[in-house]
């Protein structure tokens, strides 16, 4: 189990890898091409867009969850075409829905932010078909098609809306012209590779099926909710308080950290799901355990080192990255950077809930959380400003961590590697020490330094490891293995 993880992480890897890089190469172009005030209006106009892609988010979350059931009993074709409707139906009403929200409120936003929004609203209406699409792939582990077409999206909505800015001569709102293309081009191989061969036009829509997914999803769906106002409700409260400018300014800082960070993070949690579900499905409770305890100490021993890193290196970073309107987000840096490590960390936590389909209990987390958050911004925000906004929401995953292990050491009980985190932690410190030395003091900023800090990192961390012995042998073996296999039949897994 832990090797067909191993396995798919790796397959994953471009599918996180490259939209980070592409998103760092996007910061420093976008940073310098719009003021904060701009960026400010397209981050606030992302985070709407956000809140109703989460809404058809429940259809995802109930095709990973279901998808080895119905593969076990040959009822895939009616799985997924009632996935398929379900879909359509869900993502042509909620587009509605969002469009006359748009008109709604035009009078009073700024013009800008108003067309931001109907771009946004094309883009919703694509993305959300997308992501039900890479749901099935990743279900059906078809790992290297769902990575191909994450590189595709990241690579060519940038390239093309850098070609609306430049060309076509549009403003910010050119990026979401790139999305939407870049997303509708592959839509058909999307369809001819997940749904095709399954479809069937005799299958009906099963209403006790949708049911059964909606009772499951509906309580993640307000958890994710939820969980937007954890993380994203800020933006809105400095606006209002304090204008799109430090918008723009936090969105930024915002950005580059989950670009890099929460990449590495969803790399687990996109890899574990599928593995996951079916071990619980097919092999009981006990294996379920075992498979957790050690996603979490791999977790640890990429996450830790990357926050270590990153906080390390942020000033340097910054200084070559941004425009200089934005270069004074670098001091949240840290806050934001622990604060994404807590939040992956807490979802390894979710798999008793999701086990034994009590996931009202993670929406009642996320959403005191969120509650919590809410009320530290507003207190807190008008005084401090975007310092405050990443401060409390690092507070608050802590305080979300916290509640969600509380309750969920209950149902679900595994050991969690304390040995193996002390360890990691105490490794990445060293690390972080090299590091540090050596980008803020020996070597001047520039892109060359940067990476010789990471690439000496890596390899002072991986030298520790070692002397630590905190990699096992038999793991050394599967990753040498996995990655000669992979190389020699990069392509065959379709």
């Amino acid at each position: 189990m832990i090797k067909d993880f191993i396995n798919d992480a790796i397959k994953y890897i471009p599918a996180r890898i490259v939209p980070g890089i592409v998103g760092f190469i996007s910061i420093p172009i976008i940073t310098r091409l719009f003021p904060p005030k701009e960026y400010g209006y397209y981050s606030l106009a992302i985070t709407t867009i956000s809140i109703f892609i989460t809404v058809t988010g429940w259809i995802s979350m109930s095709t990973i969850r279901f998808y080895p059931a119905f593969e076990r009993e040959n009822k895939v074709n009616q799985f997924l075409w009632n996935i398929f409707w379900s879909a359509i139906i869900s993502t042509f009403s909620l587009t509605v829905i969002f469009v006359i929200f748009i008109l709604f409120i035009k009078t009073y936003i700024p013009l800008q932010l108003y067309f931001l929004l109907l771009a946004g609203a094309g883009f919703f209406a694509v993305c959300s078909i997308y992501n039900v699409f890479l749901s099935i792939l990743s279900a059906q582990r078809k790992i290297i098609w769902f990575s191909g077409f994450s590189v595709w999206r990241s690579i060519m909505s940038l390239s093309l809306g850098l070609l609306f800015i430049f060309i076509f001569k549009t403003n910010i709102e050119g990026l979401f012209y790139g999305m939407i293309l870049s997303i509708v081009i592959v839509l058909p191989l999307q369809w001819n590779i997940s749904i095709k061969k399954f479809y069937t036009t005799t299958a009906q829509i099963d209403l006790s099926l949708i049911k059964k997914m909606a009772r499951y999803s509906s309580p993640l769906v307000l958890g994710n909710m939820a969980a937007w106002i954890l993380s994203l409700s800020d933006r809105y409260v400095l606006e209002f308080i304090r204008g799109a400018h430090e918008v723009g300014i936090y969105a930024t800082s915002y950005n580059i950290t989950n670009r890099s960070i929460m990449l590495i993070i969803s790399l687990f949690m996109v890899a574990s799901s599928p593995i996951s579900n079916r071990i619980w499905e097919n092999e009981g409770e006990e294996k379920s355990k075992e498979f957790r305890e050690q996603i979490t100490r791999y977790y640890l021993m990429i996450c830790i080192p990357a926050v270590f890193g990153f906080i390390v290196l942020a000033k340097p970073l910054f200084s070559i990255m941004v425009g200089k309107e934005y270069l004074e987000g670098y001091k949240i840096i840290p806050f934001i950077t622990l604060g994404i490590f807590f939040l992956g960390l807490q979802n390894i936590f979710h798999a008793g809930f999701l086990f034994h389909k009590k996931t009202g209990y993670i929406t009642f987390a996320i959403g005191i959380s969120g509650a919590f958050n809410l009320f530290l911004n507003i207190l807190f925000i008008p005084k401090f400003g975007y310092v405050a906004a990443a401060l409390t929401t690092l507070i608050s995953y802590v305080f979300l961590l916290f509640v969600i292990v509380i309750r969920s050491r209950r149902i679900f009980v595994w050991k969690f590697p304390f040995r193996s985190l002390v360890r990691i932690s105490l490794i990445s410190a060293i690390m972080g020490v090299c590091i540090y030395y050596l980008s803020n003091i020996y070597l001047p900023r520039n892109t060359l330094n940067i990476i010789i800090s990471v690439l000496l990192g890596i390899i002072t961390y991986g030298l520790f490891l070692f002397l630590f012995k905190e990699i096992q042998p038999e793991e050394k073996e599967n990753v040498k293995n996995i990655f000669y296999k992979f190389f020699l039949r990069l392509g065959s897994d379709t």
